[in-house]
């Protein structure tokens, strides 16, 4: 034990988990714990500031009620508290009613815009606008002057920042005012009512919000001023910028959050106001709500130290104990087996684990490489044995069951029918799937087909060798031998495909038999079936029983329909040809015949059509040319897939067949626009003039121009004596009647009326408008 190397991993491993398991449950505890401490400090600051915000937000809506009641008080109206006599001392004694209610507020004044001489009406008396701010109020950062200029402009209440004020000369002071103007019954201001508001009112709800903690706190308008600022312990300069610049960065609704400032942390709670877009900010040290944490750090250091060594004397413990049945394993193997211990090539002394490793892998590989042989060989065999039955090597059960032994085969029903499923769209399977997930998707579906057969006997499968076929040999139970169980396997088949996999198959059923030797003749029948993907479609399910009849049709051949295919493409009729070959194509799968006539009209379609276009003598691009090759493919997909090819192919044909065309009409189209450019101021010109001159129709004329410009000869004409007759009218003096002689109009009516309907306006009013606006 104490040479072993195993051993002082045990010991090693073991301090290592109790370190581990130390740190963990440390950083969990500690962080924990200051986690928790934090939280509670930051909720009951945020609680507290809440409570302070609710309270500032209470005590602006109670003055905002008190300037509402103020502005509906008829003894304190404009008429009334300024005229002689009693109206302002009722005035005086009706505020005072309103601050004694309120121990907010210190002062109401009252100030009556456009009054002369200017009188200022407070709960504390009368007072000239220049005696009060001069004598009475002196702030520091205000005046009379910008009290009236705010009091004429006040339309919506605003609180000033708190000022330095000498009150009477003689004691320093510091004021907030709250101005809200008063309205009248027309919504216009008449006056303003100002609160005086004295910086102990604000303390008094400030000190519960820091409580034991150092910190400032401030109370910010929309645009970042500082209304009132509440400071514990020392002030640390170019801190409310700092505040200022957290709150631009972060955009939204928050409530706490950290900056530094001074290379000292802080944490920053904020809660807005819906009143007046008011915000209420809290600004602490972040390390003065560490202080707890240290007083109970010595004491956990101490008790992890403790633990630590209890882990270590258990570890010990524990590494003795689970070593010595080791020790005991180590010397069963080398008595039972010296080669292995030979072959292994090393030394116990080292690492027992190492050794024992490497004589169980040596042990595993032998055997492994048995087992993985023999089920390779039996995969194979089975899969062997199961194709030559279904191609009908076995002529009779007794050959049969002799192979039977040698494989994983067991055939319990008294019924046999073979499916073959045909995997559709063969080319994208292989391009969208590499080879290995090719294998894994086939013997996916068999392993499906295999489990499902299971409902009604037992089914097995294999992949024939084109590699997109898989042929299903279903051995029914009695009372199974319908072809409806067959049906409703292979749908179940294909909703498990749409569901889970992204090809489709299509599936071709055989007959059902009562012997062995039927098995082969099933499997020629399913191949039959599948074959009819070409007129069915993809994803379908064919029993043979259901085609066999259409061996027996009428042979047919579309020769009008192919002959009219043929002329379209050399007319360049896309639209004809599209026709032509759905009609030809459909005609194949509305006569259901038989798959080799089918498919021998398939193959004389695409003949046709290719040796048009080698008629044509037309150089086809290198996707046209692709696509032509697709065509003589032997076995292609379905009859859509060959009609879609074809029309795609012809189409491009007609297309360059009609640019051959178009280029011709290009021509036409330029002498036609030159012609009506030098004649439409020509009253005599008309649409048979026009034809006639290029020695064509009317009705063709007028047609060929509008599939090309979008508007008939005549309307084109019209547009250009109308475009003539506004320059005539906006640069010229001339006459009604001798513009529409310039232009080759004759009616006047009939000009007037068109012009009023394009323009809105009649022509002697659009000359003026456009003069008048020259």
């Amino acid at each position: 034990m104490i040479k072993s190397q195993r051993f002082y991993r045990y010991l090693l491993s073991y301090i290592l988990l109790t370190v581990i398991s130390l740190l963990i449950m440390s950083g969990v505890v500690y962080k924990q714990f200051l986690s928790t401490l934090r939280s509670e400090v930051e909720h009951s600051t945020i609680n507290s500031l809440d409570q302070f915000r609710l309270a500032i937000d209470q005590r602006i809506l109670e003055m905002d009620r008190m300037a509402m009641q103020i502005s509906s008080n008829a003894q304190l109206k404009p008429f009334k508290a300024t005229s002689h006599g009693y109206g302002p001392y009722e005035a005086i004694e009706e505020l005072k009613q309103y601050l004694s209610t309120n121990m907010f507020i210190s002062d109401i004044i009252i100030r009556y815009n456009g009054r002369n001489p200017e009188q200022l009406y407070a709960a504390s008396g009368t007072y000239d606008v220049d005696l009060f701010f001069e004598d009475i109020f002196q702030f520091k950062n205000w005046d009379q002057y910008e009290f009236v200029k705010m009091s004429n402009t006040l339309n919506a209440p605003l609180m000033r920042p708190m000022d330095t004020v000498q009150y009477n000369h003689i004691v320093n002071e510091r004021y907030a005012t709250y101005s809200v103007p008063l309205i009248a019954s027309s919504d216009t201001p008449y006056g303003v009512v100002m609160f005086l508001i004295n910086e102990s009112a604000f303390q008094k709800l400030a000190t519960n919000v820091l409580g034991e903690y150092n910190g400032t706190l401030y109370v910010l308008d929309h645009q970042g001023t500082v209304l009132y600022e509440y400071t514990k312990g020392n002030h640390v300069s170019g801190l409310l910028n700092a505040t200022l610049d957290t709150i631009r960065s972060h955009n939204g609704a928050w409530n706490i959050t950290s900056l530094e400032h001074n290379k000292d942390h802080y944490t920053t709670v904020k809660h807005d106001s819906d009143r007046r877009g008011y915000s209420y900010v809290a600004v602490m040290p972040s390390d003065q709500i560490m202080h707890k944490v240290n007083q109970a750090r010595l004491l956990f250091n101490l008790t992890a130290a403790v633990i630590f060594l209890v882990g270590v004397i258990l570890a010990i413990a524990l590494s003795v104990h689970n070593y010595k049945p080791l020790q005991k394993l180590i010397g069963v193997i080398s008595n039972q087996n010296q080669a292995v211990q030979r072959s292994s090539g090393t030394s116990r002394a080292k690492d027992e684990l190492d050794f024992i490793s490497n004589a169980v892998v040596q042990m595993a590989k032998e055997n492994e490489g048995l087992i993985h042989q023999l089920h390779r060989q039996a995969i194979v065999l089975r899969d062997q044995v199961l194709l030559s039955l279904i191609t009908g090597k076995f002529k009779s059960r007794e050959e049969w069951e002799d192979n039977l032994q040698f494989s994983s085969l067991r055939m319990d029903g008294p019924h046999f029918a073979v499916l073959l499923f045909l995997i559709d769209n063969y080319q994208t399977f292989r391009r969208d799937n590499s080879d290995s997930m090719q294998d894994h998707l086939k013997r996916s579906l068999i392993k499906i087909l295999e489990e499902l057969s299971e409902e009604g006997g037992r089914g097995f499968g294999v992949e024939l060798i084109d590699g997109r076929s898989i042929v299903f040999l279903f051995n029914l139970y009695e009372g199974y031998d319908k072809d409806e169980v067959l049906h409703d396997f292979a749908m179940k088949t294909k909703q498990i495909l749409q569901q889970y996999f992204r090809f489709t198959v299509t599936t071709g059923i055989g007959s059902i038999g009562n012997d062995i030797t039927s098995i082969s003749q099933s499997f020629i029948e399913a191949s039959h079936a599948a074959r009819y993907r070409l007129i069915k479609g993809e994803d379908q399910v064919i029993f043979y029983c259901d085609i066999e009849q259409d061996s027996a049709r009428e042979r047919w051949y579309p020769v009008e329909t192919v002959e009219q295919l043929i002329r379209a493409i050399r007319q360049g009729d896309s639209k004809a040809v599209v026709e032509a070959v759905h009609k030809a194509f459909g005609q194949i799968t509305e006569k259901k015949m038989p798959i080799d006539a089918a498919e021998f009209i398939c193959f004389d379609i695409v003949n046709n059509s290719a040796k048009t276009l080698i008629e044509l003598d037309i150089d086809l691009d290198e996707v046209t040319n692709e696509a032509l090759e697709r065509l003589f493919v032997p076995h292609l997909e379905t009859i859509e897939e060959l009609e879609r090819l074809v029309t795609d192919i012809c189409c491009n044909v007609c297309r360059f067949v009609a640019s051959k065309k178009e280029s011709k009409n290009v021509v036409l189209l330029h002498q036609l626009k030159d012609y009506i450019h030098d004649q439409y101021t020509n009253q005599s010109i008309s649409l048979e003039s026009i034809a006639k001159h290029f020695g064509i129709s009317p009705s063709y004329a007028t047609r060929f121009f509008k599939d090309h410009t979008g508007d008939s000869l005549m309307r084109y004409i019209d547009g250009m004596r109308m475009d003539q007759a506004k320059q005539l009218l906006t640069t010229t003096d001339l006459k009604l009647k001798d513009i529409l002689d310039e232009v080759g109009y004759v009616d006047s009516t009939n000009f007037i009326r068109k012009f009023k309907k394009n323009e809105g306006v009649t022509p002697i009013q659009y000359r003026n408008i456009m003069n008048s606006d020259i």
